[in-house]
């Protein structure tokens, strides 16, 4: 008797899990347009509290939507690996795994932003490269368009306490621009766009929260119209409207 509740249940759930990835195909074939193109942000706190998915509608575009994956260490090898494998997911015994399987599968990745953190300088500069270069040729070889972002500075009062942080972090993304320039690439500046000014590269206080590190709701509003800029997304109050064009060089 116990063995055929067994059976019986096992079949409930698989039938249910079948049901629901039906499901979830179809939803997800109704809500996707060819037209809108998918930002995926790899990156931490900064991509986090961006609150990205609520971009495209800040910037007023219905041609975007955009997500952010946040990963706590310099290490991105997992998360790139995860969007290679878009619209699949990555088996996970966890109770998280399976109740994704209800939802939508995740949208596969038009552009790819990899971004890293402040925390992680000073660092292993040779090693960061190697690794930076590998993630590009892995996306680019799955056809996605990879942009690089420059590490946002600290203040100069936060350099003052973590000695070799700024001038590792400035060091780092003085090589994503030439790196870029090199390959074609375009470059998500969160330096240049933060920092106070050309000849001097400490992030601006007014854009800093209280640990110098940390941005604030003006920052993340600078923000939104740097990445829009870089998308060519043109704005309500533009009178010439431009057609969205690729950000592939």
């Amino acid at each position: 008797m116990r063995i055929a509740i067994v059976i019986v249940l096992a079949a409930f759930i698989v039938a249910a899990i079948a049901v629901a990835m039906v499901k979830r195909s179809i939803v997800h074939k109704m809500s996707q347009s060819p037209k809108t193109t998918h930002v995926v942000l790899v990156g931490a706190s900064i991509g986090q509290e961006w609150h990205l998915a609520e971009w495209p509608a800040r910037v007023n575009t219905s041609g975007f939507s955009a997500e952010s994956l946040a990963v706590w260490q310099f290490d991105k090898a997992e998360a790139v690996e995860e969007v290679l494998m878009r619209p699949a997911r990555k088996v996970r015994p966890t109770r998280t795994y399976l109740r994704s399987l209800f939802q939508p599968p995740p949208p596969k990745a038009d552009l790819v932003i990899l971004k890293e953190c402040s925390s992680y300088f000073p660092g292993d500069l040779p090693q960061y490269r190697t690794s930076i270069e590998k993630w590009v040729n892995q996306l680019q070889a799955n056809h996605n368009t990879v942009i690089l972002a420059t590490v946002v500075p600290v203040t100069a009062a936060r350099a003052q306490q973590d000695p070799g942080k700024q001038e590792g972090l400035v060091q780092y993304n003085e090589w994503i621009r030439e790196y870029a320039r090199q390959h074609g690439m375009h470059v998500l500046d969160l330096e240049s766009a933060l920092r106070r000014n050309d000849t001097d590269n400490y992030l601006r206080e007014d854009f800093a929260t209280s640990d110098g590190s940390h941005l604030n709701a003006a920052a993340y509003t600078v923000l939104d119209k740097v990445l829009r800029d870089l998308l060519s997304i043109p704005t309500s109050t533009v009178a010439d409207q431009h057609l969205i064009r690729s950000v592939t060089p």
